[in-house]
């Protein structure tokens, strides 16, 4: 029987298996279980990631994250954690391509939609300062799974403010008819997302931000290019509307950070995300 190379497996499983070695490579003392869980999420935390700095907002959150998902080497929840946390308590050395000058980060920040007996959404991250608001969806490995677009006829029916004249109301009735318009990007989800956000904080500029991982090596697996692909059909789509919409990746934000003249904790903390997330499959 022909053994399977990991070069052969689906992108995934590659990218999952590649975090988790340099998960263990970067926490020789600390196990994964065959899922690639440890058993206690602190373990899965960078040097200069406090407690203090997330663990309430989490906690507050839905779905019981730091005891479940977020205990994953590939957990999307803890690449946002990881990445932003230390900013907590030096907020004035965080800029974004889109802004500066934050005064306030929320992780799993609920942005209410408005809908009668719905779940509020929960944006991974929240930046917000006197020139408006960052509303940040953090993605790891989850973009390398196909998705559907499903949406409540409640968003139709309920939603009647000028939200019904984006271009989030109007994707969002495309994709009812048509919900396998888009395989790797979630639009449903960032649909959801700007809907609360627009409600949230209807006097403020807003950014829909889209952060995702990409491996050292996009070019391994197809996913990643038609990824790309499919948020520039998704950016053109809504382009215009509240809240506006801007992707990247997380490489590229590192790299926007590395070429900021960083402040000598964030040169430390920026190899350690590299030493972390910058894999190759």
């Amino acid at each position: 029987m022909k053994q399977e190379s990991i070069s052969e497996r689906p992108t995934r499983i590659r990218a999952v298996q590649a975090l988790s070695e340099a998960f263990v490579h970067q926490h020789p003392d600390t196990s994964l279980d065959p899922k690639g869980y440890v058993a206690d999420f602190r373990d899965t935390l960078l040097p200069q990631v406090s407690l203090e700095d997330f663990e309430a907002d989490l906690s507050s959150g839905d779905g019981n994250e730091l005891e479940t998902k977020f205990r994953a080497a590939h957990s999307s929840s803890g690449l946002a954690v990881n990445c932003f946390a230390p900013f907590r308590s030096r907020l004035a050395d965080l800029a974004m391509p889109m802004g500066a000058g934050f005064d306030d980060l929320r992780f799993e920040r609920k942005c209410p939609t408005g809908l009668r007996g719905g779940r509020a959404p929960n944006l991974d991250v929240v930046l917000s300062g006197p020139s408006g608001v960052v509303g940040i969806e953090s993605k790891l490995t989850e973009h390398l799974s196909a998705h559907r677009a499903e949406f409540s006829p409640a968003y139709e029916e309920q939603i009647r403010d000028a939200r019904r004249d984006q271009g989030y109301f109007r994707e969002m009735l495309r994709l009812r008819d048509r919900p396998d318009q888009y395989t790797w990007l979630d639009a449903a989800q960032l649909i959801k997302h700007a809907f609360g956000l627009a409600r949230t904080f209807p006097d403020r500029p807003v950014t829909l931000l889209y952060l995702f991982w990409e491996p050292a090596n996009p070019g391994a697996g197809p996913e990643f290019a038609a990824h790309r692909e499919e948020i520039e059909e998704f950016r053109a789509r809504v382009a215009g509307s509240s809240p506006a919409f801007e992707a990247m990746s997380y490489p590229e934000l590192w790299r926007f950070w590395q070429d900021t003249e960083p402040a000598d904790w964030l040169v430390r903390h920026l190899s350690d995300l590299n030493a972390r997330y910058s894999v190759t499959l």
